[in-house]
């Protein structure tokens, strides 16, 4: 094109069309009204200014550098840019500027601009490109899987929600690869129903989808699908397999608790505030006498008083923070009627709770009639039996008192006997001082009988009381063998004591003390063999105690007979013809004694090596010095 060709017209187009001329080093050199309008300002106003000055921070550079492009370049070369200009309102305005080279042309000597309004259009584009970064931020941080596909139901868009729920990448869902994880059962039917016919609405369907590689569950899902202007798809995938086994579970939980209520023995009520019964079981029915189908859903005015499944008083029970439930009653008395109107007395356990403000109480119910009349028949027998124990013990000691009277003077006037027999002549004297004697002996031996009945009556009574003193244990051993130094004597048996020298005195009542030891030392020396040792040993314990044992070495016993021995009334030989008299008291009352004392008796034997009696009186008996001393004030 040759130059006069390329100037025809300019003169007008730089007066009035939006157009400008620079310099080399970016200077306006002249203006076009249109330009001059485009950006708020008057010709003039911008002809000689530099258009660095006009141009927007953010995009200064990039037009620097294509000027210096454009005007480094051939004659008559051209360029199109974008970039903001600096209006006179103060804001930025996006122009198309079309830049040619003109350096050469002598009317014009510089880089002619053409500029082209452009704003609106940036901003829409803009707007365009905010709305999908919202659409696809909205879509990835949906809970939801996302398919957007076009008219022909190719998939264009899948998020990342979609591609958790189904395993894979999010780029293989495109197209109808999303398909392709679809449980093979269900392919058909979603391909029949993917693409809608015109004018219909998109119908929900539930599906799975299934793991490709076999390794993960099935997972049923829930598709809503959205008709788009275009012909296009929007759809939401729900992951419904949580709610479907939660559904699952509840309805299983429901099943087993149901049962449960339907097994356990006790009647099971449960009651809103208003009174109105939410549940009735089988037991219930069965106690009531009415089927749960006429009452169920209604106000629960018979039965039983309402007042009795909750609170008492009416106050209203506060749950701690974060609780739900609370025992508002334990074997709550209460009476109830049955259908036919018979009242029969029940306990009930009330608990309340509470959920999304609705208070709930339910109530287990027992029928105490047998038990109610099971307590009364044995309370009568005990009645009856502390009766009979009474009668018992009075009994005892009246016969003791009867039998004690004459004893009394038989041993009395045997012993007088003895007296005179001494002063006659010793021709008759010794026979009849063996008679006499014998006649003492067995009298003596029958009032300790009787003494140890009557003990051990007044024991079981519980009418024993101690009268407590300080007691010398060495001093109670020695009398204790001397009151058994005839039986020992007479059986040819040797009583040995071995006491620690510092053995502390014990308060207790030394008469009770004795007679346990006497016991157990007169047991010793009757199973003892003839010409057998009977040791007696008293010492300190480790731990605080005080122990006395008693240690014979004759026919001994074996350990399942100690219960039996320790029994009153119970002898371990039964038989017509044991070898060994006695009615079965000492050691039960010696027991009886020790226990009384806060001590402990225990025995250990085998079959012909004898038996031990261990005595352990508690540290609590052990006296100081200082308690000696308050004794003597």
């Amino acid at each position: 094109m040759q130059a006069g060709e390329r100037l025809v017209g300019v003169p007008c187009r730089l007066s009035d069309g939006a157009v400008a001329v620079l310099s080399t080093d970016g200077r306006i050199l002249r203006v076009g009204q249109a330009a001059a309008e485009m950006l708020g300002h008057a010709p003039q106003a911008l002809t000689g200014t530099m258009l660095d000055l006009h141009v927007h921070p953010g995009d200064l550079q990039e037009a620097q550098q294509r000027l210096r492009i454009r005007a480094a370049a051939p004659a008559g070369s051209s360029g199109r840019t974008i970039f903001r200009l600096r209006h006179a309102d103060g804001g930025w305005r996006w122009l198309e500027v079309t830049v040619r080279n003109e350096l050469d042309e002598p009317e014009i000597g510089g880089l002619v601009l053409t500029f082209r309004d452009v704003n609106d259009a940036i901003a829409l584009s803009e707007r365009l490109r905010a709305s999908e970064a919202r659409y696809r931020t909205l879509a990835e941080a949906a809970p939801v899987g996302i398919l957007q596909a076009d008219a022909a139901g190719q998939v264009l868009f899948a998020n990342a929600r979609l591609s958790a729920i189904t395993g894979v990448e999010p780029d293989r869902l495109l197209g109808d690869g999303w398909l392709r994880a679809v449980h093979p059962d269900d392919r058909a039917r979603v391909v029949s129903e993917w693409r809608t016919e015109p004018g219909r609405d998109p119908q929900s369907t539930d599906f799975r989808f299934h793991d490709p590689e076999g390794t993960g569950a099935d997972r049923r899902v829930m598709c809503q699908r959205i008709l788009m202007e275009d012909g296009g798809i929007i759809a939401t995938i729900t992951d419904v397999s949580e709610y479907l086994h939660t559904a699952n579970a509840l309805r299983l939980s429901e099943a087993r608790t149901e049962a449960i209520l339907d097994t356990v023995a006790e009647a099971i009520l449960t009651v809103d505030e208003a009174g109105i019964l939410l549940g009735f079981n089988r037991a219930a029915e069965a106690m009531f006498g009415v089927p749960a189908g006429e009452l169920l859903w209604r106000p629960l005015d018979r039965l039983i008083p309402l007042a009795h499944l909750r609170e008492e008083d009416g106050i209203r029970l506060d749950f701690e923070p974060g609780q739900t439930t609370a025992l508002v009653a334990r074997d709550r008395a209460a009476e109830a009627e049955r259908a036919d109107g018979t009242r029969f007395p029940v306990e009930l356990s009330v608990s309340a709770s509470e959920v999304e403000g609705r208070r709930i109480y339910t109530a287990i119910l027992r029928d105490v009639t047998e038990r109610r009349r099971a307590e009364a028949e044995l309370l009568a027998a005990k009645d009856a039996a502390e009766a009979a124990d009474r009668a018992k013990s009075t009994f005892i000691a009246a016969m003791s008192h009867e039998l004690r009277t004459p004893l009394n003077a038989v041993i009395g006037f045997s012993q007088l006997l003895e007296v005179r027999t001494e002063a006659e002549p010793a021709s008759g004297r010794g026979q009849q001082r063996d008679c006499i004697a014998a006649i003492r002996q067995a009298g003596e031996q029958l009032l300790a009988i009787i003494d140890d009945i009557l003990d051990m009556a007044r024991v079981e009574a519980g009418g024993l009381s101690l009268a407590e003193e300080p007691v010398d244990l060495s001093a109670l051993a020695a009398q204790a063998v001397a009151n058994l130094e005839f039986q020992a004597s007479h059986r040819s048996v040797t009583v040995e004591v071995v006491a620690d020298g510092d053995l502390p005195p014990i308060r207790g009542d030394a008469r009770r003390l004795r007679q346990a030891l006497d016991n157990l030392l007169s047991n010793a020396i009757k199973f003892s063999h003839p010409h057998g040792v009977v040791t007696l040993t008293m010492a300190p314990a480790t731990d605080g105690w005080v122990e006395l044992a008693v240690r014979d070495r004759g026919i001994g016993m074996r350990a399942d007979d100690i219960a039996t021995a320790l029994t009153p009334f119970a002898q371990v030989d039964q038989s017509a013809t044991r070898r060994y008299e006695g009615i079965g008291l000492g050691l039960p009352l010696a027991l009886r004694l020790v226990e009384a004392h806060g001590g402990t008796l225990t025995l250990e034997g085998k079959p012909d090596q004898g038996c031990t009696a261990t005595v352990r009186l508690p540290p609590a008996r052990v006296m100081t010095v200082e308690d000696m001393l308050a004794t003597m004030m």
